[in-house]
């Protein structure tokens, strides 16, 4: 309960600010310049007189398949930015003697798009033990950069411009979001309507998962608007691996829409030997894009930094200089 509480108050908290993407410029960590306001705490609408987004019922359940196609269609033809981490802590346990001493072991996964109106993307990657990768896409092909010990590899193809694999969306609703019984409720932010999702008790395709392991204190929460658009989740839960305790926390956010720009990154121009050439961000229109005060920035890619700090997940709908409708 104590947990369920803490990625609520967190949740409420980054409700009440907006930061921008970081554009991945080397080693830059995401950072926030706005200023976090006050904000009441979402109180939960009677459900006889909610009118949730598809794939949601009024009485909790919720059907990934619907709600998947209703996320991707509130965001074709629009840009976007996004970010995922993910974070899995292992506590092991040890002898008395070494209790004051860390058993602590985390691995760490971060994930940084940035898609355009006209369907180029830009990706950068983060694993723990890995150095990082690249990825940029638009109607030339596909470039990937791989990050090495001793120097960066990489490669390019052709084929269909596609960001939606790396988003894992549809993975994230069926394993965490699978339920007949999630707690319903609307929070208004800047005029718009978010749909509160909240989910206390694991999954099936979650707990099928760890047939030998009990999940205890999980919390999965979702902020949607009228038309399908997963704004931001959180998820976070425990359980036990023979003595030792797992942490595992995973935060999703969709900002800036239609107000996102993506540049061809230096490192692209070398490959196919055009130093020259970089990708004009467009509106839906076609016309070119422009960055107004607040949207991201078309910093070179990179790889960003962990995020530091709580082990609580923490997601928010945007405010208004995030863009996009609440619909």
């Amino acid at each position: 309960m104590v947990r369920r509480l803490a990625v609520v108050a967190v949740l409420a908290v980054a409700l009440a600010g907006c930061s921008a993407l970081s554009g991945g410029g080397g080693g830059a960590t995401p950072a926030s310049t706005d200023t976090v306001t006050p904000m009441a705490v979402p109180t939960d609408t009677p459900v006889e007189t909610l009118s949730p987004p598809p794939g949601v019922a009024p009485n909790g359940s919720v059907a990934p398949g619907a709600l998947l196609r209703a996320h991707y269609a509130a965001l074709d033809g629009r840009s976007f930015g996004w970010r995922l981490d993910y974070r899995r802590s292992v506590e092991a346990s040890g002898p008395p003697a070494a209790a004051a001493a860390s058993n602590a072991t985390v691995d760490v996964a971060e994930r940084r798009l940035r898609v355009a109106a006209n369907g180029s993307y830009r990706l950068t990657l983060r694993t723990t033990g890995a150095t990082g990768g690249a990825v940029y896409a638009d109607d030339t092909g596909t470039y990937t950069r791989t990050a090495r010990a001793n120097g960066s590899a990489y490669r390019s193809a052709g084929g269909e411009l596609d960001y939606r694999h790396y988003l894992r969306t549809a993975q994230t609703l069926g394993r965490y979001f699978s339920v007949e019984a999630a707690t319903l409720s609307t929070v208004e932010r800047d005029g718009r309507t978010y749909y509160r999702v909240h989910v206390t008790h694991p999954p099936r395709a979650l707990t099928n998962g760890h047939a030998k392991q009990t999940i205890t204190d999980y919390a999965a929460t979702a902020y949607v608007t009228r038309d399908g658009l997963i704004r931001a989740l959180a998820v976070e839960y425990e359980y036990r691996l023979r003595d030792d305790l797992v942490t595992v926390s995973l935060r999703s956010e969709f900002r800036a829409v239609g107000a996102t720009t993506v540049t061809r990154p230096e490192w692209v121009a070398e490959l196919t030997g055009d130093r020259t050439a970089t990708a004009t961000p467009t509106t839906p229109s076609g016309t070119p894009a422009t960055t107004p005060s607040g949207a991201q920035t078309a910093a070179p890619a990179g790889t960003p930094t962990a995020a530091t700090g709580a082990e609580t997940a923490t997601a928010r709908p945007p405010t208004a200089t995030d863009g996009g409708s609440g619909r």
